[in-house]
């Protein structure tokens, strides 16, 4: 009678450490948006844009750089906010970064066991440890951050930024999920007009 004990005790705790297992990683594979801002600008004055003028050295492949600033304009576009034809003239200045980099993830959760009693059997009133179980692993995280800067102050106004865990398709087809991360960034932009200033999810 001891051993279908056994199995009885051990069997619902297995079944919840496996649930963290799965809960830990589905939460890694998501977008991590945020933003911030400056209280004192006026946004509501912004009604054209120019680029800052520049080279981008984050990615080694170009078509990553070019995709992230087409999906930048066409969503600034969708926002009633144009590109000027004189970047002298325009109201604000845009910049951005994008790349990626290796991150090492150190999961820790707990795992129970029991501890056989003298005899080497699992008594039902046997005593029951909770341990510690350790996941570690290496992936690939890309980043994309959007800068905003005044055009007549030259200062920064407004940062949003987007990471993510790259999967092999993200690698080889990059521009949904460019264009996706983007729309995540820039949906707090302007401040006040989509009551997200400044998030993190």
């Amino acid at each position: 009678m001891s051993q279908p004990i056994q199995r009885s005790l051990l069997k619902p705790d297995t079944r919840w450490s496996w649930a963290l297992v799965v809960l830990v990683l589905a939460g890694c594979a998501g977008l991590r948006v945020g933003s911030d801002h400056d209280p004192q600008a006026s946004f509501g004055g912004y009604r054209s844009f120019a680029w800052l003028p520049r080279e981008y050295h984050g990615s080694c492949n170009p078509l990553v750089v070019q995709r992230a600033h087409d999906a930048i304009e066409t969503e600034l576009n969708a926002k009633g906010l144009a590109r000027a034809s004189d970047p002298g003239a325009a109201d604000f200045i845009v910049d951005f970064t994008i790349g990626a980099r290796d991150r090492i993830d150190v999961q820790s959760y707990p795992e129970p066991f029991l501890i056989a009693g003298p005899a080497g059997e699992f008594p039902w009133w046997g005593y029951r440890y909770w341990g510690s179980e350790v996941n570690v692993r290496q992936y690939r995280e890309g980043v994309i951050s959007i800068d905003v800067f005044d055009a007549q102050t030259r200062r920064p106004v407004w940062h949003g930024w987007a990471k993510k865990e790259l999967t092999r398709s993200d690698l080889e087809q990059s521009d949904a999920p460019i264009r996706t991360a983007v729309q995540a960034v820039l949906k707090s932009f302007p401040p006040g007009k989509s009551g997200d200033s400044a998030s993190s999810r």
